[in-house]
């Protein structure tokens, strides 16, 4: 008895081993590829924020525009304080998985890049952007949609 157990314990074993076979085809039928996303457009001042605080009614931010071209030109309309302040490139640094702006104005050497989310707020995309222009020890938030035309 005590041999037949063994026996079967080993025939067992034998068989779970070689019963799991894994997957060998490398393609995946349910791979998604991330779309690029397109960050085009004029974008307008949605909410402004200083040092945490909220001054987007304390002056009229309605008539800044930031236009991002489809060939990678931009321009302002209507200047705030910003990275930069006239004509020039940008670029994201991922079109699938954006997270940072560059500006690069006309005759700049250097480009200006910027951190940046860009999320659905009420089914419309936003850019929300953080920066420093001028003093450093203001921070601002400026909260931007897309006009749609």
């Amino acid at each position: 008895m005590k041999h037949i157990t063994r026996l079967f314990l080993a025939v067992a074993a034998v068989a779970l081993a070689t019963s799991c076979s894994t997957f060998s085809d490398d393609s995946n039928p349910y791979e998604v590829s991330e779309s690029a996303k397109n960050l085009s457009g004029t974008w307008k001042l949605q909410t402004v924020t200083r040092n945490g605080i909220d001054i987007t009614k304390s002056m009229d931010f309605t008539r800044f525009q930031l236009r991002l071209n489809d060939d990678g030109t931009y321009s302002i309309q209507n200047y705030l304080p910003f990275v930069v302040s006239g004509e020039g490139k940008w670029a994201v640094n991922d079109p699938q998985h954006p997270m940072q702006l560059s500006f690069q104005e006309n005759g700049a050497s250097e480009a200006v890049n910027l951190g940046f989310s860009y999320p659905v707020v009420n089914g419309q995309r936003s850019i929300s952007i953080t920066l420093s222009p001028g003093c450093h020890s203001n921070v601002y938030v400026y909260t931007l949609y897309r006009e749609t035309e």
